[in-house]
């Protein structure tokens, strides 16, 4: 695979191994993000060995890390014995494994090992405590399911609670490495990032540079992905109808508990636990508008692929199925669309920051009613300082030739239900495919226009 960025994971990993004592290094993220990839870029000039679990039973992962072991120590003795459990392979590791010498030690998918015996956890306390912990090794162990590492590694009660010295969560591209992982323009970029998110594994599959050959490819029943988004909720939850049914209603856009109740058929006080766990897996994010948002939450699902396959994968699923999805072509089109547009949002609130020298304090969107009316206004994105009193609030358009100064009228109309300090320093921005005409300036407050190619410019700085 491609090796772009994660420059700051390498840092850690690096500041770990000049250590000279052990040290003991946790990496997690979700399946397909480039742990592993991270893992091989880091190991790649060092001494090292390396042990990939496998979902399997645990005489056999014993059985393979022992012959791992025993190969990279040279150790007949070590592959000829039959050891049948953690605790023995530990206690052997304590007598032959090198005190002295820097080795990195990698046991890779260690939630597979907890699955299959979550006693592992507490052997390797020990192994650590009693042994590893005393020579110059640097362990790391890495895991794709995000809740048990965060559960059974990380978090008290874990045997293995504050052991780690160094903890390292692999997160998804931005829209940067997309570009460049891709070799693509933005324009393409964001298409792409819409649906295959910034998942490294997903991006390497990308084998054709125009967008809609590449999508009614994957709309297919032999297509990698086509169960791809049933797997990663498979592995990491365990109602997995359940969570179906919520993402579902989430995916066509029942974003409000009464809504999303109404859709699954689960009662609204009792979504709330669901919720949290799709949240903290990063599936879903709640949003509050910026201001005046207590009892207005809503849900969105915030991992791009996810969106897209429920949306369209999950959504079409007969249509794929009879090899007849050319039939609604069009259909899929403009709603891809649509779903583009609304992820456009995201990529320029990833550029945000560069556009002006203001260190925002809040960051987030606004919505309501319009005061002494049943009619509602929507804004993009308020950026606000609370020191300063300055707030920026921006539109973002996924199209071309759009009238700055249209879009800026209704923008300041609906800026004027903000109440928040009559003397604060406002700013507008207006961030589109391209403009038939841009403004900078309107009554006296200044307009950033920003089209595709400004926002290429500003990425790349």
């Amino acid at each position: 695979m491609k090796f772009v960025n994660r420059e700051e994971e390498l840092r850690i990993l690096e500041e770990e191994y000049k250590k000279d004592r052990a040290s003991f290094v946790v990496i997690y993220g979700r399946r397909r993000v480039g742990k592993t990839r991270l893992i091989e870029e880091f190991v790649k000039d060092k001494e090292y060995v390396y042990y990939l679990a496998a979902d399997e039973r645990e005489e056999l992962q014993i059985r393979e890390f022992k012959e791992i072991l025993a190969e990279y120590l040279k150790d007949a003795v070590l592959r000829s014995i039959e050891i049948k459990d953690w605790k023995t392979l530990f206690s052997y590791l304590e007598r032959a494994w090198p005190k002295k010498r820097k080795i990195v030690m990698v046991i890779d998918e260690f939630t597979y090992l907890i699955k299959q015996n979550p006693a592992i956890v507490s052997y390797l306390q020990r192994f650590w405590d009693k042994f590893l912990s005393k020579t110059k090794t640097m362990l790391i162990i890495c895991g794709s399911l995000v809740k048990i590492m965060i559960e059974k590694v990380l978090e008290e009660p874990s045997p293995l609670y504050g052991r780690r010295t160094a903890e390292i969560f692999v997160e998804k591209f931005g829209i940067k490495e997309v570009m460049e992982f891709l070799d693509v323009g933005l324009k393409d970029a964001i298409k792409f990032y819409a649906i295959l998110d910034g998942i490294p594994k997903y991006l390497e599959l990308v084998d054709t540079k125009n967008f809609e050959e590449f999508v009614f490819k994957i709309l297919n029943k032999r297509s990698v992905f086509y169960r791809e988004g049933y797997y990663l909720m498979a592995e990491e939850l365990k109602e997995i109808s359940t969570y179906m049914n919520i993402l579902r209603a989430i995916g066509e856009g029942n974003t409000k508990i009464s809504e999303i109740a109404n859709y699954s058929g689960i009662e609204a006080k009792k979504l709330y636990p669901y919720l949290e766990i799709l949240e903290n897996l990063g599936f879903i994010k709640s949003l509050k508008p910026l201001f005046y948002g207590n009892k207005k939450t809503i849900f969105l699902i915030s991992d791009n692929f996810l969106c897209f396959w429920f949306k369209f994968m999950h959504k079409y699923r007969a249509w794929i199925e009879m090899d007849r999805i050319d039939k609604i072509k069009q259909k899929i089109i403009n709603e891809l669309n649509m779903h583009v547009a609304n992820v456009f949002e995201d990529v320029c609130l990833q550029i945000l920051p560069k556009i002006m020298k203001i260190n925002f304090t809040k960051i987030g969107k606004q919505w309501g009613k319009i005061p002494r009316t049943k009619e509602t206004y929507e804004i993009d994105i308020v950026a606000l300082n609370e020191q300063t009193k300055e707030i920026l609030f921006a539109e973002c358009k996924w199209q071309d030739n759009v009238n700055a100064l249209k879009i800026c009228k209704e923008l300041a109309n609906k800026a004027s239900y903000v109440d928040w300090h009559n003397e604060r320093k406002g700013y507008f921005a207006i961030f589109a495919k391209s403009f038939s005409k841009k403004i900078d300036e309107y009554k006296g407050r200044k307009v950033f226009c920003y089209d595709l190619r400004d926002l290429e410019n500003l990425i790349k700085l």
